[in-house]
């Protein structure tokens, strides 16, 4: 099949990503021809909302950013349900499963990531085994008939998982983390053990330190064997992380960065100078690091999409690395946690400050007097203060550097938060950029 006339803007992915570059694309260019190419079915929706879907909190309808007339009120032309097979660089073209063929003067990638699941193990084939990154898959959890699941990892898509089972009316959940402690590369101890004891109250139950060794059952899942028991199930919730998905970049001779993201500059160029990427299959900076970093989040996806498009567009816009958030909110249940843990400052000079409530924790890591980490459960007030003034101090991303005071708070020994926190405020100043 002959490709179709030159396209201005070709953007493979409709998720987050992709389609803010395709909006910001249109702003910045009213006349430039855009099209969306999307492996799924369905038009744009909110992935942090699958579990709500799940939980049946949130109805379909209600997934959805944007409808077909979105897209046509913007002169996107969508094109759904076709995966996109092969990039050709030097042909400017791209071929889909069914067939397509598409001409591009520029392309952005936006391909996402995909969760890892444990295909090598023992039963992980079994009917039973899901994970939960599309509306499909929900639909999936949704249609089997299930009672029992097990929630493999602690993460994000795990804590709000298992909430999101026990809301959905399953009579027995639990969480299975193979490591010490519930998240522990943005949680140290104490906030994870906090947060293991406001999970347990939503009726799940919590076990760290046991990996998962085996799936067993013949026809279908009936439990799971960790170091130390058997768990019976119905139903496992692979929650163990996500990859980003380059194979597509990879096969075009698409370089890849040092942990296997798309490697971009500062203007979401890869290294064939009409070829961009954005989102969750980037290699990026960390601001607070200055190291490669895969930031799998809905604010960078959001952000290095419209840099991307505006680019495209003809702007001259750069991109300025991202900060790992871990941010969860479910059925009561809310988790935040940024900037460095004790793991981090391990043999550094650095204090902490905590406070627990009956329902809540907080802890505050301070290095140098300035604050270097924050770790919160089911409390998120001061949360954009507290992420403000770590990327302030910490941000090593190059043109957008800030430059702040000298004076530094270092708390007296029984400083609370509060106290500390209130300093903070009295204290901001404006940022200046260099």
């Amino acid at each position: 099949m002959a490709a179709e006339k030159i396209i201005d803007l070709l953007i493979i992915g409709n998720g987050a990503a992709g389609n803010c570059a395709a909006l910001a694309a249109r702003r910045a260019d009213a006349g430039m021809s855009i099209t969306v190419l999307g492996m799924e079915k369905h038009c744009e929706y909110s992935n942090p909302a699958l579990p709500d879907y799940l939980s049946g909190e949130l109805p379909l309808e209600k997934m959805f950013v944007r409808d077909e007339n979105s897209y046509k009120e913007n002169k996107i032309d969508l094109k759904l349900n076709d995966k996109v097979i092969a990039i050709e660089p030097e042909k400017n073209l791209v071929r889909t499963e069914s067939g397509k063929k598409y001409s591009y003067k520029n392309l952005i990638i936006s391909t996402g990531s995909f969760p890892i699941q444990l295909r090598r193990m023992k039963g992980t084939g079994l009917p039973g085994n899901f994970v939960m990154k599309t509306i499909d898959d929900v639909e999936a959890i949704l249609a089997y008939p299930g009672k029992r699941a097990v929630v493999v990892g602690s993460g994000a898509i795990g804590l709000e998982g298992c909430i999101a089972l026990k809301q959905r009316g399953y009579e027995a959940v639990t969480m299975v983390e193979g490591l010490d402690w519930m998240s522990p590369k943005s949680l140290d101890f104490e906030t994870a053990d906090a947060l293991a004891e406001s999970v347990r109250k939503h009726g799940v139950e919590v076990l760290c330190g046991e990996a998962v060794s085996s799936v067993e059952g013949e026809d279908k899942v009936t439990g799971v064997k960790t170091e130390k028991r058997f768990i019976p199930c119905d139903l496992i919730l692979w929650g163990v992380g996500m990859r980003a998905d380059t194979e597509l970049a990879k096969n075009a001779g698409i370089e890849l960065g040092e942990l296997g993201g798309i490697r971009v500059d500062d203007h979401m160029r890869t290294n064939f100078p009409n070829i961009y990427a954005c989102g969750d299959c980037i290699e990026s900076t960390d601001r607070l690091s200055g190291k490669p970093a895969m930031h799998l989040f809905w604010e960078p996806a959001q952000r290095g999409g419209t840099v991307a498009g505006e680019n495209c567009a003809g702007l001259d816009r750069t991109y300025t690395g991202s900060t790992a958030v871990f941010l969860t909110h479910k059925g009561g249940l809310s988790v935040a946690a940024f900037g460095k843990t004790e793991m981090d400052l391990k043999d550094r000079d650095y204090r902490v400050i905590e406070e627990r409530r009956p329902e809540s924790y907080r802890r505050l890591l301070i290095e140098e007097g300035r604050l270097a980490g924050a770790q919160m459960v089911n409390i998120l007030e001061d949360v954009d203060l507290m992420l403000d003034e770590i990327q302030k101090h910490y941000d090593v991303s190059g043109g957008s550097r800030w430059v702040f005071p000298d004076e530094i708070f270092v708390p007296e020994e029984g400083t609370t938060v509060v106290e500390y926190l209130n300093h903070m405020k009295k204290n901001r100043r404006v940022m200046v950029k260099r």
